[in-house]
């Protein structure tokens, strides 16, 4: 059974996928440019030292609720619209890292070297 809540990402991130590499609008050349700017981004962190701590997310099929017997286990695709968008949550990260150190530089218990 697939739930819903896990085939509309794939969905959607598929479909992304689809218009990134088809089609020649604005709005494709905008995401296309975007996620250039995600690639620059993490060879730079990359070169700056940063870990690739990710690990591919599994998704495990259990034979029915009252058993709980594992079927079948699935390894879930990493998509370069998923890259896209963990590059731009880090950088929303760092820049509210950032701030916090700026503002409250003598509490703000923070480590960050790459985007000084």
């Amino acid at each position: 059974m697939i739930r819903e809540t896990s085939l509309l990402p794939s969905v959607a991130a598929f479909q992304v996928t689809r218009l990134i590499r088809n089609r020649q609008d604005d709005l494709t050349k905008s995401i296309r440019l975007l996620n250039s700017l995600a690639h620059k981004l993490k060879a730079s962190r990359m070169a700056a030292g940063a870990l690739n701590l990710a690990s591919p997310e599994v998704k495990i099929h259990l034979d029915s609720a009252e058993s709980s017997d594992p079927i079948d286990v699935e390894q879930k695709e990493m998509r370069e619209t998923n890259s896209l968008v963990e590059e731009f949550m880090l950088l929303a990260n760092i820049s509210v890292a950032k701030k916090i150190q700026e503002t409250f530089p003598q509490t703000a218990v923070l480590r960050y070297g790459y985007f000084v």
